[in-house]
């Protein structure tokens, strides 16, 4: 955890890549999702290891792309699809609506 914390103090350019790594701890993940950039936050949205906890910030981000992102993630939640079902944006309800219709 000492080296990716390091990683991402040092060279913040390297934020997104740190969080499309495969073997990020959840805990970088987590301090990742507040990140100002949004391709950051949008790659951490996409991520099948999120906990519920995660999706259900993410699913509140003020950036309709991470919610998109997060309805199209394969390992959202019933109750965080539930809710991007009811979003105030078009394109994150429909990206919501099919992830709920498609085969498990």
């Amino acid at each position: 955890m000492e080296v990716w914390l390091d990683v991402v103090a040092r060279m913040p350019d390297m934020r997104f890549w740190v969080a499309q790594n495969k073997t990020v701890p959840i805990e970088l993940l987590v301090r990742l999702a507040e990140d100002p950039d949004p391709r950051v936050r949008g790659m951490v949205a996409c991520k099948r290891k999120l906990p519920e906890a995660l999706q259900l910030k993410l699913a509140a981000d003020s950036d309709p792309s991470i919610r998109c992102g997060l309805a199209h993630n394969a390992k959202v939640t019933p109750r965080v699809l539930a809710i991007l079902m009811n979003d105030d944006d078009e394109l994150v309800r429909e990206a919501a609506n099919r992830r709920s219709n498609a085969p498990s």
